[in-house]
């Protein structure tokens, strides 16, 4: 077996029952042979310290960090995703009872925001290589290779790279196309990646569905690569714009992209086959935010919320029935 790596794993969770089952598999088939640290991050507190002591006497070299994240200073509370009553998805499917969601892309987003609010412990500074899982991450079987000797060689790697077929994506993505456009504009850069210019050298903004993007929750980071002075202006421009929290800008879309404007072929793909992995355990369900975590000067407009959007929709039921 090759050298260790100055490595460990990241495992943000927020369901319980769950996390127990990814834990166990995970453990199983690939960190008992490899004994990476695996850091668990929580928003507030999930576990109790029976339970914290029942998994640190059950598995090795874990520690439970509770950070809290909050919706940021410059964004108002109207601008959240959840309000845009226009995008279909965010009507649909969103309320501020799923803002943790939000917070988690920030939090992978920023991956070396290290010790900054709702995001990874500054503990992790200290690694070359860092690795992040979700709560129903599902290892299915014994993986022989360490992940992060892939990484040598590339700042980053994932489960699996593919072209997203999801006909609401482009709903998680308003605006980027904008934002990227003008980024390179403004910062005068030369994109690396010839299909990533290609595309922005156009007007059709769905043309940046054409490239690939990686899981999202199996994916490994070079830090080098996002320690830099470069990554942290452009993370640092991504917050100032509040995609994250007003259009649902994922953390795979955003980190691929970063890469593509300053590496041809900066991704690599492991390939995992649905025998070995799966995004998602069978098991998995949508996770609410608490009230209770929930700051108390929200209730008033989480109220008026629910009650502008019900509106909208007995006035659409409405204007159906009068047709």
């Amino acid at each position: 077996m090759a050298n260790k790596l100055n490595a460990a794993i990241i495992i943000l969770a927020s369901r319980k029952e769950l996390f127990g089952i990814t834990l166990n598999h995970f453990y199983n088939n690939f960190n008992k042979k490899f004994k990476y640290p695996i850091y668990v991050h929580t928003f507030g507190k999930v576990f109790n310290i029976e339970e914290i002591l029942s998994y640190k006497k059950k598995y090795k070299n874990i520690s439970f960090h509770e950070i809290n994240p909050a919706i940021p200073n410059h964004l108002k509370f109207k601008e959240l995703f959840f309000y845009r009553f226009n995008n279909n998805f965010a009507f649909k499917g969103f309320n501020p009872l799923r803002l943790n969601y939000l917070h988690m892309l920030s939090f992978a987003s920023n991956i070396s925001s290290f010790g900054k609010q709702g995001c990874v412990v500054s503990k992790l500074k200290k690694y070359d290589y860092l690795m992040r899982i979700d709560d129903d991450s599902f290892f299915k079987k014994k993986i022989k290779k360490d992940f992060f000797q892939n990484l040598k060689r590339y700042p980053m790697a994932t489960g699996k790279l593919a072209i997203t077929k999801n006909s609401s994506i482009h709903l998680t993505r308003e605006k980027l196309f904008y934002f990227l456009k003008n980024y390179v504009k403004k910062n005068n850069l030369r994109v690396k990646n010839k299909k990533l210019r290609n595309i922005l050298s156009q007007k059709d903004q769905k043309k940046l569905y054409d490239l690939r993007f990686s899981l999202g929750n199996c994916d490994m980071y070079n830090m080098k690569e996002f320690k830099s002075d470069r990554f942290k202006k452009f993370i640092k421009a991504v917050n100032k714009f509040g995609g994250v929290y007003k259009y649902r800008w994922a953390d795979y879309d955003l980190l691929c992209l970063y890469l593509y404007l300053f590496f041809q072929n900066p991704v690599l793909d492991l390939k995992f086959s649905s025998d070995i992995y799966s995004p998602a355990h069978p098991k998995t369900k949508k996770v609410f935010t608490n009230l209770s975590n929930i700051p108390s000067k929200y209730y008033v407009k989480i109220l008026f919320f629910f009650i502008k959007k019900n509106c909208i929709k007995f006035l659409d039921k409405i204007v159906k029935c009068l047709k």
